[in-house]
């Protein structure tokens, strides 16, 4: 098996925290021309926020190329946590091109870029402190780290998606048009329906994830310890499991709807961010 990539050299850990800054800049030169056009004033750009993003994207691309180079395979490392955000953020920053070129989901594009940046920084941070290499030589692992990552990427979007429909909720409530609050925001019926979806097609591949996990725990209770069942990765991925299968079953318990549901979108994916990073720091992560 190839040997699994080292420790962050000291230029990857700078090539993450500049593309983690790239994002971030990105996102605040959006709301600054949002602004500035509901001003009527004329922006005036340093850098067009598809360069950046674009620019950001290429640095995380290269981050993983550079992973995968460590490890001497051609294929992706996903050897660890980090190699995991560096993909679920590349594959977001796909998702804000296309959200971006959408407009009615101009939006969304706009606030996945702080989630792109937030996850970039929490890979590195997790790569800085330690590694918590995946057997990916184990198919059950492999299915399990493919629908994991997979459906984060749809919590993720659900997630950007509740906040921008609490957003659009609180604008019209409240009549404010400052800052971000000027930008042009979907319909509400429209956040709800675009939520609904991602959850819908996050949920069955968290299934799988859950399933591939347990049957893990069972088949090699060693790596997992006696007690798997009672640590706080298994307890946070049971809630996560029961707040998304919540939000499927929101027809039936239209108390869920709403704003309701886009919090629980939002909680969903802090308490599925909780635990990748429960998983990260305990046995068989």
């Amino acid at each position: 098996m190839p040997p699994a990539p080292s420790h962050l050299t000291v230029l990857q850990a700078a090539v993450t925290l500049v593309a983690c800054a790239l994002f971030t800049s990105a996102f605040w030169m959006e709301i600054r021309n949002a602004d500035a056009t509901s001003s009527n004033e004329k922006p005036k750009p340093i850098f067009p926020v598809g360069g950046l993003v674009g620019i950001g994207a290429v640095l995380v691309a290269l981050l993983l190329v550079s992973r995968g180079v460590d490890a001497r395979r051609l294929s992706l490392p996903l050897a660890d946590y980090f190699d995991a955000f560096l993909l679920l953020s590349l594959l977001l920053a796909g998702l804000w091109a296309w959200f971006a070129w959408t407009n009615h989901l101009k939006a969304l594009a706009t606030f996945l870029l702080p989630m792109i940046s937030l996850l970039v920084l929490l890979g590195g941070i997790m790569g800085v402190t330690g590694y918590h290499h995946f057997q990916d030589h184990n198919p059950w692992i492999l299915v399990h780290i493919i629908s994991v990552l997979s459906g984060a990427v749809f919590f993720a979007i659900g997630c950007v998606g509740g906040f921008v429909y609490l957003l659009a909720d609180h604008r019209l409530r409240s009549h404010q048009r400052k800052g971000w609050a000027r930008l042009p925001l979907p319909p509400l019926a429209t956040l709800e329906k675009f939520n609904r979806n991602a959850i819908l097609l996050g949920f069955p591949l968290l299934s799988i994830a859950a399933i591939t996990g347990i049957f893990r725990a069972v088949q090699d209770p060693a790596t997992m310890g006696p007690h798997w069942f009672y640590t706080p990765k298994f307890i946070l991925a049971c809630i996560v499991w029961l707040v998304y299968a919540a939000l499927i079953s929101v027809r039936l318990a239209p108390a869920l709807r709403g704003s309701r549901a886009a919090m629980l979108s939002i909680l969903g994916f802090v308490l599925l961010l909780a635990v990748f990073v429960a998983i990260k720091w305990m046995p068989g992560g």
